[in-house]
């Protein structure tokens, strides 16, 4: 029988056997026989010589017999599993028992022979676990693919830098368990590198710390890393690091620096190629996570000079939008709404009053109450504002929220009439955030009321003004955080009350607000 054939379906060199027996005989028609049928062959006398030979080169598969001078067949296997789980072994002998053999067989080996030793069963057993290696390789290839698809898939299902890092950290430290991982983002604008992730480094600084950077070389790169991580440089083997600079376009994107300890295996070199694709990876969606970054800054930026401007027109709401903002944000945060709901509901609470630039300044800043017709026009400003949204595609999620900003949940609000089923948990947030602040805030018609005046307007408006678990949530919100989510800046006092003006007027709150 010839095992030419089934040696070459592997389709790379010949399988590298080491044959590890002390009867010259046994082993030396062991090796013609292996080498005659296409197989690399070395031999060892005994398990003491083979841990020797094993220290020295790679083997494919082991033959051993159990019994042997110095070191047998069974240590050699435990030897062997400690070191190196990869390479098989098959183990004859002539005086085996069932005790032996299933010892030798929970330790991992492939199969065992009997001695005398049958040409064909030699052949059959080498050639089945030279072939069943083949497999696991492919195998392993065939998950390696699937790993970098994996891979390609986590880093470019989301833009948003915090999410994308915090999947990149998992996914690195379940393919490659490195004892310490550090992951940095450059940013060339600054001349800084920023702490994205961290595994494993006990003085970690926090997400998003910074540290300044000298130039944009790999070297100033690698040392400004290593700071900014306490990271102590060339402590560590150099087959347990992995440190590589991200880079896109042939620019500098930042960093990743993997070590494991020395009671871990080293990485190999299909780790490494695996890791410099996987950084290719990485620094592209770090790149465009950073880009996207930028552009929402810009984004809201522009949104927020936009909300000022509004506020502007009107000395007393001056900052009313970003403390409604503030407010409904930290309600959804506490509510566990998604990051793009509350990324929706900061835009809508920034611009819920763009529609104020379409009321005149006769209405918008009257010191008295309004008459009814200038209520009527007053009560416009959130369709107004919704009409002005709705022809920019970026913000066609928030129009809603403009525009029933100032509905009811029993249906008595305007400007449409709405009832409460049509209310999303934002519109409600930015309802009750937009009457608190208004109802505290002084006016040019009345002065702003104490907090706990507005709670029990609130309190007397649940389940017809405004959704009841809300309101309760919102004010435990306010009497544990309130102070905190005050914006610095004085914007009025906040200490008056017009005692003409009871609850139950003040509870229909003003169209201006």
């Amino acid at each position: 029988m010839n095992m030419k054939h089934s040696d070459s379906t592997t389709n790379t060199t010949p399988a590298h056997i080491l044959v590890v027996e002390d009867d010259t005989a046994v082993r030396d028609f062991c090796i013609r026989t292996l080498r005659i049928n296409g197989y690399q062959v070395s031999s060892a006398e005994n398990g003491r010589v083979a841990i020797e030979r094993l220290h020295e080169e790679q083997f494919d598969l082991v033959l051993t017999d159990l019994q042997m001078p110095e070191m047998g067949g069974i240590s050699l296997i435990q030897e062997l599993r400690q070191r190196d789980t990869d390479t098989d072994v098959i183990f004859f002998t002539a005086y085996g028992t069932v005790d032996t053999a299933r010892e030798a067989l929970r330790l991992g080996a492939f199969d065992y022979l009997s001695k005398p030793l049958s040409l064909d069963e030699l052949e059959h057993s080498v050639r089945r676990a030279v072939e069943w290696r083949h497999i696991r390789q492919e195998k392993q290839r065939l998950s390696e693919i699937v790993a970098l698809f994996e891979i390609s898939q986590t880093f470019t299902s989301t833009l948003d830098t915090l999410t994308a890092v915090r999947e990149i950290g998992q996914l690195l430290q379940r393919r490659f368990a490195p004892q310490m991982l550090s992951i940095s983002l450059l940013h060339q604008e600054d001349s800084q590198i920023e702490a994205l992730a961290s595994h494993g480094i006990p003085m970690s600084p926090p997400f998003g710390y910074r540290v300044a950077i000298n130039a944009h070389t790999n070297e100033h790169i690698e040392q400004a890393h290593l700071a900014l991580f306490s990271i102590a440089n060339n402590t560590t083997d150099l087959s347990h690091l992995v440190s590589i600079v991200l880079r896109t376009s042939d620019q500098p994107v930042g960093m990743i620096h993997l070590t494991r300890n020395g009671e871990q295996p080293g990485f190999t070199e299909d780790e490494r190629k695996m890791l410099a694709i996987c950084a290719s990876q990485i620094a592209t969606s770090l790149d465009n996570s950073r880009l996207y970054q930028q552009l929402k800054d810009q984004h809201l930026q522009t949104v927020s000079a936009l909300s000022a401007a509004i506020d502007a027109r009107d000395t007393y709401t001056r900052g009313h939008s970003e403390q409604v903002m503030r407010y409904a944000v930290r309600m959804a945060e506490v509510r566990q709404l998604s990051p793009e709901r509350i990324e929706n509901l900061r835009y809508g609470a920034l611009l819920h009053d763009i529609g104020k630039i379409g009321i005149r300044d006769d209405i918008l800043l009257k010191p008295g109450f309004l008459t009814e017709d200038e209520r009527l026009i007053m009560e416009q400003h959130p369709r107004i504002g919704a009409d002005i949204l709705r022809g920019i595609k970026a913000l066609h999620n928030i129009t809603n929220m403009i525009e029933y900003h100032h509905e009811r949940i029993d249906g008595k609000g305007y400007p449409l009439g709405v009832d409460g089923s049509q209310l999303s948990e934002e519109i409600r947030i930015l309802a009750i955030a937009d009457s608190y602040d208004a109802m505290t805030s002084d006016r040019a018609y009345r002065k702003g009321m104490p907090s706990e005046k507005a709670f029990h307007v609130l309190l007397a408006g649940r389940g017809t003004h405004w959704d009841s678990d809300m309101v309760d949530q919102f004010i435990e919100l306010i009497q544990a955080e309130g102070p905190q989510l005050t914006l610095a800046e004085k914007r009025t006092e906040q200490t008056h009350f017009n005692q003409s003006t009871n609850a139950s007027n003040l509870i229909a709150l003003e169209p201006r607000d």
